[in-house]
């Protein structure tokens, strides 16, 4: 085994290594131990076939899902322009009308006015500055009565270009719910071909030795990942997810299929991680802030989040249907990371979620908060 190994884990500790290097060097890694025959037991490699039909079956979904997001983001901001350009309509009909209700005035005003003889009205008064202050009046009386108009003028040409934009953003809202909708039945459709892929791998009747063996080679997979993070791994200072030990939000609303240590195989081995049983689609959110070291499919965990959170620790969250984050990608405590779901071959949605320092698992209820 060490020395299958060997060769896809000897890389050149060059520190000026790009990101880019760094990251394909890494898929070979994930390639080896996804490839990696001498992982596999004689059960297993019957199932090699179905399995990598599987991991192509996650990876679409994954993509189809982040669609699906995308699409569902754009329509919540169509949403709220539309509401905006809603009550914008609304405040310029209102305006419009008190415009109007100003002109009816002064035009029922200037009826008033003129319809008496304005010269002789003139001539009639006494006082020059009655005169005057007559004269200065019919000035603005028309002034006022033109700007009225103009405004009114404004105004409907402001609800008209708002009614023309409404009207196209109600369009686009439409043309994206059935995209959405579009996108969605694929989404099922790619669903209902992993159940049946699923069902196909169940239906392989196991040994209890064979499942042992397997799920032997799965742990040790993902150990030889770990171990190769760690070496990869910059210094960071885990004084924050230490001191946080107890009081660690869960990774994902759910509920706890199978605890740490709790028996599996028919009592053979024992959980590494706790399984938390949650629909898909459910956001999966790091227990602490970190930086993503790996984010990609590994046989036995189907889509796998891994955080480096410094000091040696490290958390994994497993089976995600999609992944939001990308190597070297810093994220906060409670930032979404993933969605749950069903990759890697499992009957039912939820996360798989471990803690490792110094790639030895830990006990997630000893730092997770009391659920």
């Amino acid at each position: 085994m060490a020395s299958l190994l060997a060769t896809p884990f000897v890389f050149a500790a060059n520190a000026t290594t790009d990101a880019r290097e760094a990251a394909t060097a890494l898929k070979q890694v994930t390639r080896t131990l996804n490839a990696l025959d001498a992982w596999l037991s004689e059960a297993e490699k019957r199932r090699v076939r179905w399995l990598t039909d599987l991991q192509e079956k996650d990876q679409e979904i994954a993509q189809v899902h982040l669609g699906v997001n995308e699409v569902e983001t754009r329509l919540e901001q169509l949403g709220d322009e539309l509401a905006i350009l809603n009550s914008q309509q609304v405040e310029l009909e209102a305006r419009r009308l008190e415009q109007a209700r100003r002109i009816t005035e002064h035009l029922a005003a200037s009826y008033r006015l003129s319809g008496q003889d304005f010269v002789k009205l003139i001539f009639n008064q006494g006082s020059p500055d009655t005169v005057d202050r007559m004269m200065r009046y019919h000035r603005y009386f028309s002034d006022a009565r033109m700007q009225a108009l103009e405004s009114y003028q404004q105004t409907l040409t402001k609800l008209s270009a708002n009614a023309d934009l409404l009207h196209k953003r109600l369009t686009d809202q439409e043309r994206e719910r059935v995209l959405l909708a579009r996108r969605e039945a694929v989404l099922e459709e790619e669903r209902a071909q992993r159940k049946t892929l699923i069902a196909a791998l169940d239906s392989e009747a196991e040994s209890k030795s064979a499942e042992r063996t397997r799920l032997i080679a799965d742990e040790k997979r993902l150990s030889s990942l770990v171990r190769e993070l760690e070496r990869r791994s910059r210094e960071l200072d885990g004084s924050v997810f230490i001191t946080r030990k107890g009081k660690l939000s869960w990774p994902v609303r759910g509920t706890v299929l199978h605890r740490f240590g709790s028996s599996r195989a028919g009592g053979r081995l024992q959980w590494s991680g706790t399984v938390f049983q949650a629909p898909s689609g459910t956001p999966v959110s790091a227990v602490s802030s970190g930086r993503v070291v790996f984010a990609d499919w590994l046989r036995g965990f189907g889509l796998l989040t891994i955080l480096d959170h410094g000091s040696g620790y490290m958390t994994l969250y497993g089976h995600s249907d999609t992944l939001t984050k990308r190597v070297g990608d810093w994220v906060e405590s409670g930032e979404v990371i993933a969605s749950a779901g069903q990759s890697g071959g499992q009957s039912s949605p939820g996360v798989y979620f471990e803690i490792r320092l110094d790639g030895e698992t830990q006990n997630p209820h000893s730092w997770l908060t009391r659920g």
